[in-house]
């Protein structure tokens, strides 16, 4: 009897384990144990079949809930709510999203002592707001209220009446006012100031917002934010959808203006002390992603600098009209914490340098370069700021101009660290506005510009343009007479000249400043002073020329008048056949010649008599093409300026070689040049 004892054990302990095995596995099992009982029947009698008969009932007790029957559906246990949150969805393609939107309760639902609610006015992620009326003195309220899927969850009404409990501690008026909160059974509520107007996210929807109207509610915000710095509060959600503009708030006429009690900064669901880490894990990231600080969104501590970033991006979206992070959660997460967005300015011609100077002041990565709340008051009580008179070449002793491929800003100017001074033209038809982006800029000594704009029937190709993009004169039609092109790609100023070089005919053709014809030079050929594919001119302080002979592998050299003088290149090696391929050239105000070795990926220095001075590692240099032009440009200091064409990032050496700085242009570019003063 003992093995049959230990039998009925075994059978006992595989027939729990059969509860937790896949459906399959078990009806195989149970199987199995049919077929042992069976054959001990037959061989040994009854007795040695009790055991897998008992192991057979017991796995087809077990299997038969496991099939649903025809009037029942399997229910799916529904996962935590703090693990639906850190799903990433993506956006549904269809309406049915309601179908599973949490429940939300209706206004003849709630039934608040104390208040009368007339109508439904809104609803968040996870409560719904009601106009009410309080009965004891008929003030007019907004309720919050929880949407019933919530109600049954600890932690989140911990958390709803902690954001009343902090609220009451506020009173400021560009803060909503709450005035009470409590539950009955099982509903909660919260009693707020009844705000009639509109949120800042429908103002930017709609496109509604001046620089006027943007500059007074982000004043008004910031002084709600020191109110609660000052209570040792951090909001944690700065975003426009929790920032209200009342209605009738905004004084119109051509520079309209926020009532100084117009704009209220509402919603403290998650705002936090240093109480906050008994409601909420260690390192949760609360918050909306698109306006998180970098600290945030890794989970670190935060103070009231993360605020000062939020509403920095707050800003950034009311002067562009766009958020200056987008994709899914973990590609907005990796952005907020690894890169910058454009600054404003590069999206919005119009919007004045101290404001984007501020913008980007505010949403630096690191919280100890980020302004206080004082810092950011002073610069937005200075507004409007003075008229921003454009660039010359006695403010700044050297700067980049560049021919970029965008709408807006054809022409962009560039202090040494990168930021955008000045723009002019873009792509149109109206007056002052140009059919195709520039092939080539250079500036002359009044700060007006000369560009190359490319058309077979659209009259002259070269134009004289001033500082608001008027075109002063033009010359150079589409044709084989000289004096016209037929595919005008680089041009350079001389001291009384205009050089144009023409891909198509090999030819430089010279011009005094008024668009004169005086002669040319060049033609295609392999021998001094003749091109094969020439694609890039420049002049030196001495009057010489410069030409990138591309298909030759040369720089060649001439004087003013078009003399041939030298020409420099590259052997691949001493014991290999062939020249190195030349991908750009440039040359300082000393007259040392910088030419680009496209098969080193070095910029060598070469002084006039020749000699190689110094070289420049250009490897990380990133372009549109692998074959594009290195564009250069040497400052005063002989920092040497480099970008690819069609490439967005200008990288930065030091006279000794060293990388010592890079900056976006945020618009490919097709030319660059520096200009000194």
């Amino acid at each position: 009897m003992q093995w049959l004892l230990m039998l009925v054990l075994i059978s006992a302990v595989l027939a729990l384990v059969f509860r937790y095995l896949p459906l399959g596995l078990s009806a195989a099992l149970s199987l199995v144990a049919i077929g042992l009982t069976v054959g001990l029947t037959s061989l040994g009698g009854l007795e040695r079949s009790i055991a897998p008969a008992l192991l057979c009932a017991v796995g087809l007790g077990i299997l038969v809930p496991m099939f649903p029957s025809p009037g029942i559906v399997a229910n799916k246990t529904p996962k935590k709510r703090s693990e639906r949150s850190k799903e990433v969805k993506s956006p549904p393609r269809t309406t049915q999203i309601s179908k599973t939107r949490p429940t939300e309760v209706g206004a003849e639902e709630v039934d608040i002592p104390g208040y009368e609610v007339l109508e439904k006015v809104g609803s968040g992620g996870m409560a719904s707001v009601f106009k009410a009326k309080r009965k004891n003195d008929g003030q007019i309220v907004a309720l919050k209220v929880p949407m019933e899927q919530y109600v049954a969850d600890a932690k989140f009404i911990r958390r709803f009446h902690r954001e009343a409990e902090v609220a009451l501690r506020l009173n400021h008026k560009n803060i909503v006012k709450t005035f009470e909160h409590g539950s009955q059974g099982v509903k909660h509520f919260m009693a707020m100031e009844y705000l009639d107007g509109r949120s800042l996210e429908d103002y930017i929807a709609k496109d509604e917002l001046s620089f006027d109207v943007s500059v007074g509610v982000l004043n008004s915000v910031t002084h709600a934010l020191q109110h609660i710095h000052d209570a040792g509060i951090v909001h944690r959600d700065i975003k426009p959808a929790n920032i209200m503009v009342l209605k009738g708030g905004i004084r119109p006429g051509q520079n309209p203006v926020v009532l100084p009690d117009a704009v209220k900064l509402m919603d403290f669901g998650i705002a936090g002390g240093k109480m906050l880490a008994k409601l909420t894990m260690a390192g949760a990231r609360l918050g909306t992603p698109v306006y998180m600080s970098p600290e945030q969104a890794r989970g670190l501590k935060i103070d009231v600098r993360s605020d000062i970033y939020s509403l920095g991006l707050v800003a950034y979206e009311m002067l562009t009209g766009q958020t200056a992070f987008k994709g899914n959660y973990e590609n907005i997460v990796h952005q907020q914490i690894f890169q910058m967005p454009p600054p404003p300015r590069q999206l919005n011609l119009d919007v004045p340098k101290a404001l984007n100077d501020l913008v980007m002041w505010m949403i630096a990565k690191d919280p100890d370069e980020r302004p206080n709340l004082e810092q950011i008051q002073s610069v937005l009580e200075r507004y409007p700021f003075e008229s921003e008179a454009p660039i010359t070449q006695n403010e700044l002793p050297s700067y980049l101009v560049m021919a970029v491929n965008a709408r807006q800003g054809i022409v962009r100017v560039l202090d040494s660290k990168g930021n955008l001074q000045r723009t002019i033209g873009e792509i149109g038809m109206a007056e002052h506005q140009f059919f195709s982006v520039p092939q080539s800029v250079a500036v002359d000594e009044d700060g007006n510009y000369y560009i190359i704009i490319f058309s077979e029937d659209d009259g002259d190709m070269v134009k004289y343009l001033d500082q608001d993009a008027k075109v002063l004169k033009a010359f150079g039609s589409y044709g084989m007479k000289p004096g016209e092109f037929l595919h005008p790609i680089s041009l350079a100023l001389g001291e009384a000249s205009i050089y144009v070089l023409d891909n198509e005919t090999q030819l430089v053709q010279h011009f005094d400043r008024e668009g004169n014809f005086l002669s040319s030079f060049g033609g295609a050929g392999m021998g001094k002073g003749l091109f094969n594919n020439p694609k890039h001119i420049c002049v030196g302080q001495d009057g010489s020329v410069y030409v990138l002979d591309y298909g030759n592998y040369q720089v060649q050299r001439f004087d003013a008048l078009g003399n041939y003088q030298t020409r420099w290149g590259f052997k691949i090696g001493n014991d290999q056949e062939g020249m190195r391929l030349i991908d750009g050239v440039a040359v300082d105000h000393l007259n040392n010649v910088y030419i680009s070795d496209a098969y080193s990926h070095k910029v060598r220095k070469i002084s006039a008599e020749g000699k190689v001075l110094s070289s420049f590692d250009v490897s990380n240099i990133e372009g549109g093409h692998s074959d594009a032009l290195l564009d250069m440009g040497i400052d005063e200091d002989e920092n040497l300026y480099v970008v690819r064409r069609g490439g967005h990032m200008v990288h930065k050496y030091d006279r000794g070689g060293k990388a010592v700085d890079s900056f976006e242009t945020y618009a490919p570019v097709m030319q660059m040049i520096l200009t000194l003063r």
